[in-house]
């Protein structure tokens, strides 16, 4: 059983999906701020929560499914995966993914009674299973650039679910997320470039090499900084949020200096630090919005 349930962990990604979750989870912190009058009630923003993990463990499994040959050229993958080890077959893994789309789409659909969220919920599966890891991941090292469209949706969905429309709040964390994905993302690529290469997936460390990928991660942090202090400028909804502002300038000071210095110090260096604060990173920023959301610092629109 213990097996059983590391490996349904592994298959949809579970860890991965906690972070979609918790974006989508301030996108509703951010509009019950904006509604003090009419905000989600907590059993609807459990169920929203459980979509959203729901939707990410679909996709994460059909990207298992259609990688399995790949993942089995990979020496951090072969074993640790249930299907390319064998320890799951393909039927099941299919009945898995069809399942929690299956339940996504009733509570976008039953619940919220979102025809946008519903429509949402399919273009993000197909994004990631067809667009990204069946065209854009084996054929260009810019993949993980066009293809960190689904991992950044959560904000999105979330809102859709609960207000049935799009607003630039929304708008505004799904651009920092896929801001954050490439030099998050990258300085993983750095250390299993081998891996990549064996499996023949044109990652930017594969093809361009450690020195261009550690500039790129240094100028999409740099992007993403200035990107990250200019929503108080842009968006009102933002103006007074102090908490946000500290740790998007604090935090966002010690990322670009990280990634400065493994740019620096190529080809010499140890990029999993990086990999490992970026994710503590995006998880106290968005942190900082659902604090000043929670206390009352933002100012409703």
């Amino acid at each position: 059983m213990k097996q059983l349930l590391r490996d349904l962990m592994v298959l949809t990604k579970f860890r991965i999906n906690v972070v979609g979750v918790f974006t989508g989870y301030t996108a509703i912190a951010v509009y019950n701020s904006m509604h003090l009058d009419d905000p989600v009630p907590g059993w609807q923003t459990l169920l929203c929560m459980l979509a959203l993990l729901l939707m990410g463990g679909a996709a994460n499994t059909w990207n298992q499914i259609i990688e399995k040959e790949r993942d089995g050229r990979m020496e951090r993958t072969r074993n640790k995966r249930p299907l390319p080890s064998g320890r799951m077959s393909l039927r099941t893994a299919w009945i898995l993914a069809l399942v929690q789309l299956g339940g996504s789409i009733g509570i976008f659909a039953g619940v919220f009674q979102s025809p946008l969220a519903v429509g949402l919920t399919l273009f993000t599966v197909f994004y990631y299973t067809v667009l990204y890891t069946m065209v854009l991941k084996p054929r260009h090292y810019l993949n993980i650039v066009i293809g960190g469209v689904p991992g950044a949706m959560g904000p999105l969905l979330a809102w859709s679910a609960v207000a049935d429309s799009i607003a630039w709040e929304p708008v505004a964390l799904f651009a920092i997320i896929f801001l954050w994905t490439p030099p998050h993302f990258w300085a993983l690529a750095i250390k299993l470039r081998e891996d990549y290469k064996a499996a023949g997936i044109p990652m930017l460390p594969v093809v361009k090499g450690v020195d261009e990928t550690t500039r790129q991660i240094f100028i999409y942090t740099v992007i993403m900084v200035i990107a990250t202090l200019l929503m108080p400028v842009v968006l009102p909804v933002f103006i007074g949020s102090f908490i946000y502002i500290a740790a998007a300038a604090v935090f966002g000071a010690v990322f670009t200096w990280w990634a400065w210095r493994i740019w620096r110090e190529r080809p010499i260096l140890n990029t999993m630090p990086l990999f490992h604060f970026s994710i503590l990173y995006i998880g106290l920023l968005f942190t900082g919005v659902i604090c000043d959301a929670l206390i009352g610092t933002s100012v409703p629109s």
